[in-house]
């Protein structure tokens, strides 16, 4: 008994338990929580800013709609490329990307397509969007490769995935009378508007007239404000070239 209790006393001897309390995974646990309370704190910090700007944005473009869909399509282009190069770095599993591809395509891009046609939140519109963020949430919380070592990049993806609905949300005009499409026949899932080209001749064709226009209207846009792409343009580009030579002519 008396051995016993001597090296029981041993075994708790001040210098073991201070090796227990410096140890690594002692020490480990609150770096790590400093580190997500900066991380979280940075991270709504940085969406108040971001509604800030983009509720100053909206202010000064609420009859755009068209611009509006420009840029929260750049924002869903930054956003797919990111989740594409955090893959690329090994901070998460392969099938993640492809969850982000397709939430990005029938999610994201058939949102934008619609814009600015309103829907309730009953509609499967917005079933499927929710049901599609939280398809990506859960991808992301078991496909990290090392969860806690790959925090930060984890909350970043769910926080700006919950945020672009809320964005999209601020971006719907506040008139109804201008919560609708141009064409109500647009108004439909990015499936069926792909189905249509696939089966449809017509269909192509309009799609393929409408791309060119908008890509020779942001080359005239983009021109306006740059001379050098002026001049490539006109080296490049006969008709370019032609429609400038009158312009010039002509003043």
């Amino acid at each position: 008994r008396r051995c016993h209790c001597s090296s029981s006393f041993s075994s708790c001897s001040p210098n073991s338990v201070m090796l227990s309390l410096t140890s690594p995974n002692m020490a480990y646990i609150p770096i790590v929580s400093l580190y997500t309370i900066l991380v979280v704190l940075s991270l709504f910090a940085a969406v108040g800013v971001g509604v800030w700007l983009w509720g100053n944005f909206l202010d000064r473009n609420e009859h755009d709609p068209a611009r509006i869909r420009a840029v929260m399509f750049l924002m869903l282009s930054v956003t797919t490329v990111w989740e594409l190069g955090i893959h690329a770095a090994g901070l998460t599993r392969g099938y993640t990307a492809w969850v982000s591809l397709f939430v990005a395509f029938w999610g994201g891009l058939d949102a934008l397509l619609r814009f600015p046609a309103a829907h309730d939140l009953e509609s499967l519109f917005c079933v499927k969007h929710f049901a599609l963020l939280m398809l990506k949430t859960l991808a992301y919380a078991v496909g990290m490769a090392g969860f806690r070592a790959h925090l930060a990049a984890f909350l970043t993806v769910f926080v700006y995935t919950w945020a672009m609905p809320v964005l999209y949300a601020m971006a719907l005009p506040m008139d109804p009378c201008e919560q609708v499409l141009r064409n109500d026949a647009n108004d439909v899932d990015i499936t069926v508007r792909v189905w249509r080209l696939m089966v449809n001749r017509h269909e192509r064709r309009n799609c393929y007239v409408k791309c060119r226009g908008w890509w020779y209207r942001s080359l005239a846009d983009a021109s306006e404000q740059s001379i050098l792409i002026r001049y490539v343009l006109c080296v490049t580009s006969p008709e370019h070239r032609r429609f400038y030579t009158k312009k010039v002519r002509s003043v």
